[in-house]
């Protein structure tokens, strides 16, 4: 966004306890009340975050709005009914969070009916917001995609001796410790698995609401000497343990492209995840890697020990993974699709303006 024409104002909602990006802020992307947004926000602050975005619109006058998640971000310009609006959906919002109840669900409707154009980074979710009545139309799809270069298969090898286990099988688990992802279906699923392969092993990055849940299984089953812990990792490190795995692993129930897929598979490491639909957009069983039932652990571990009695046969598995990436998952390409989207909402928008003034 920097590197291109635009000037970019971001209005960050709240803080929350994620581990935020530590790189200073390039020249043209301007951060707004960095020191005053609040650690998480609850449906009563939205009259006063109205009355300060407003303000804040006022001054900065933008051009077009991008918004997202839907309902808890993009619902905030939705109230001061400024347009054009691009609200952005983030995957859960939309496959998981619209259905909560029915407040979340008027929330997601109305959000749409005030949006001018929407952005999805998979099939499942334009599909879910067309189910929603948004126009077909108006959607623009793509998956926000990844630095190739950075994330490449490039030392794979060497890395493997870095990291360890070179003579073990060692699969990577990056997603949050968080019910959605499939945290405890990763974990019994490599338990089942490891009971017959006594060189299995997995590294776990990040962390997560269910900590606690997760280590006490590991102790309780013994497997504190197969799952290791590396706690949360910069992103240039990322690239190091996606290199050093045979495979990357993904237990998800509610997911839109996860880039944290396509980064394992630029890296030309073979993909592991459930067979929910956005997965499948990304991985085909038997080509990419392997997909197993949603929620079956039994069906995991067989795919655990299919892609083991493969292992000579990875580099053929992460090669396709690559190519994948290659072909649809490259953010240089993705970037200029966004950018074309901006210009084409705000054209359509002084159109209309225009239009509506005669």
């Amino acid at each position: 966004m920097a590197k291109s024409s635009h000037t970019v104002f971001w209005f960050r909602l709240e803080r929350g306890n994620r581990v935020q990006e530590e790189r200073k802020y390039p020249s043209g992307i301007h951060l707004i009340n960095s020191e005053s947004c609040k650690e998480k926000t609850s449906w009563l602050d939205y009259p006063y975050l109205k009355s300060k975005f407003e303000k804040v619109i006022k001054k900065i006058r933008p051009e077009i709005i991008h918004a997202g998640p839907i309902q808890k971000v993009a619902f905030l310009p939705a109230l001061t009914s400024f347009h054009p609006l691009i609200s952005m959906s983030w995957g859960f919002d939309l496959l998981q969070d619209a259905y909560r109840n029915i407040f979340w669900k008027k929330i997601t409707q109305y959000v749409l009916r005030k949006s001018d154009w929407m952005l999805a980074d998979c099939q499942a979710v334009k599909q879910t917001a067309v189910g929603f009545g948004f126009s077909n139309e108006k959607i623009t799809v793509f998956p926000w995609g990844v630095d190739l270069n950075r994330f490449s298969p490039d030392g794979s090898v060497k890395i493997r001796k870095e990291i360890g286990y070179e003579n073990d099988f060692l699969i990577i688990h990056t997603r949050s410790w968080e019910s959605r992802y499939g945290v405890d279906i990763a974990l019994r699923g490599f338990q089942i698995a490891a009971g017959s392969i006594p060189n299995l092993h997995m590294i776990m990055l990040g962390g997560g609401s269910q900590e606690n849940r997760v280590k006490n299984f590991i102790d309780s089953h013994g497997l504190s000497n197969r799952i290791h812990f590396h706690g949360y990792q910069k992103n240039e490190k990322l690239a190091v343990y996606y290199r050093a795995a045979d495979v990357y692993l993904s237990a998800s129930h509610i997911d839109g492209s996860s880039v944290a897929l396509m980064e394992s598979m630029a890296c030309g490491c073979p993909a592991l995840v459930s067979d929910i639909p956005s997965n499948l957009e990304w991985v085909t069983d038997g080509k990419e890697g392997w997909t197993f039932h949603d929620g079956d652990a039994d069906d995991l571990a067989k795919k655990i020990i299919i892609a083991v009695d493969k292992r000579k046969e990875l580099s053929r598995f992460g090669k396709a993974a690559r190519s994948k990436t290659e072909r649809f998952a490259d953010w240089n390409h993705s970037v200029k699709k966004l950018l074309d989207t901006y210009q084409t909402v705000n054209d359509l928008y002084k159109t209309s303006a225009r239009t509506d003034n005669l």
